[in-house]
């Protein structure tokens, strides 16, 4: 009887992504292994100044929460020296099975995951901050994957489980050309603008984006667009331009930066308010979107769209995504769906590991 390989899961960060991923991993791994052939079993939990070794740790630590007392002190840092520990109790990659998830917001872990693809290391990410922010990163690490013959996912830095990157990839794979891509890529200003559209205060739709979990504990976060540009950013590169941030020509949605929401909150909610009423039009609707051209143009800011449309049927908090191609003619291919929150992300990296695993198999 075949013996099935395992895959040693090193996972990076352990925020609100972390802990679900964990238990989504364990509660799913005979159906997995069943269904895929691939048994996954954590090898190490990395937080900025700890970690967690072996299944049963990884296990406690996600059931047990902030009263999980077992973290054992690493120096700080993200080299690939924090893999040391790893690598002695299961084995070298050369001869041990991994998949490294980065689930945090951070540049500092981009080294590492460069240093682990270069390894043959698989590397699963859904930290949009390397890719988009460190100049050359994203071409890099394209580059080592390539070169090792080494899975690099990052489904989930853009529409978190939705098929968003892989509709693309598999667009240009197939030799199709991408003309352009519309997308409304922030689940949090969808959810914000779209009560908006439909006849909440702002300040009521912010409320709302905050209660449902869309919204962050500081709102201003979101209303800065710092994540919207990002992920246009990582279409715009996966699409094959060569943009960075400082090249997308972005129409910010505040007036000016504000120390604190509550700076905000009074003349600057009046003035966002007043912005907004006066771009929605009748029998229209208005979001942030972003936009990527061949031509190298990237965009993103206010537009609207008719009603009648298919940004009229969005539900607050869906994300939508128009990839116009030459195959497809005048009728794009639609991706659409809730692309955020914790649960959905990390379903999403999870099937990412998944598939990194299958391929070294």
């Amino acid at each position: 009887m075949k013996t099935t390989p395992v895959t040693h899961v090193i996972q990076l960060g352990y925020g609100k992504v972390g802990g679900p991923l964990v238990h989504l991993v364990v509660e799913n791994r005979a159906r997995i292994e069943r269904e895929t052939g691939v048994h996954l079993e954590y090898a190490a939990v990395v937080r900025s100044s700890s970690v967690a070794l072996g299944d049963d740790l990884a296990l406690r630590a996600a059931d047990r929460g902030a009263s999980f007392d077992e973290w054992t002190p690493r120096a700080p840092g993200m080299s690939i020296a924090v893999l040391d520990p790893v690598f002695d109790r299961f084995g070298f990659p050369d001869r041990t099975q991994y998949a490294l998830i980065d689930v945090t917001a951070t540049a500092e872990t981009g080294p590492l995951l460069l240093e682990a693809l270069g390894m043959g290391i698989p590397v699963v990410t859904a930290n949009k901050i390397p890719l988009a922010e460190t100049p050359g990163w994203f071409e890099q690490a394209r580059m080592a994957s390539q070169q090792a013959r080494t899975p690099f996912r990052y489904e989930c830095t853009v529409g978190a489980s939705l098929p968003v990157i892989s509709t693309l990839v598999d667009l240009m794979t197939t030799g199709d050309t991408v003309q352009r891509i519309v997308a409304l890529p922030s689940s949090s200003l969808s959810c914000i603008l779209g009560g908006f559209n439909r006849g909440f205060p702002l300040d009521a739709a912010i409320a709302d984006a905050m209660r449902r979990g869309f919204a962050e504990p500081n709102p201003l976060t979101d209303l800065a667009g710092r994540d919207a540009l990002r992920k246009i950013v990582i279409l715009a590169k996966t699409m094959g331009l060569s943009t960075s941030i400082g090249d997308v020509n972005q129409e910010p949605l505040l007036d000016q930066d504000y120390p604190d929401f509550e700076a905000f909150q009074g003349d600057g909610m009046a003035r966002l308010a007043d912005r907004l009423t006066a771009a929605r039009q009748p029998e229209r609707v208005t979001y942030y979107v972003g936009s990527a051209s061949a031509d190298g143009d990237v965009t993103l800011g206010l537009r609207s769209f008719p009603k009648a449309s298919i940004w009229g049927t969005l539900e607050p908090s869906e994300n939508l995504f128009l990839f116009s191609t030459s195959r497809f003619g005048d009728l794009p291919v639609v991706v659409r769906g809730i692309g955020g929150g914790p649960i959905l992300t990390a379903s999403g990296v999870l099937a990412d590991v998944i598939k990194a695993a299958r391929a070294q198999n």
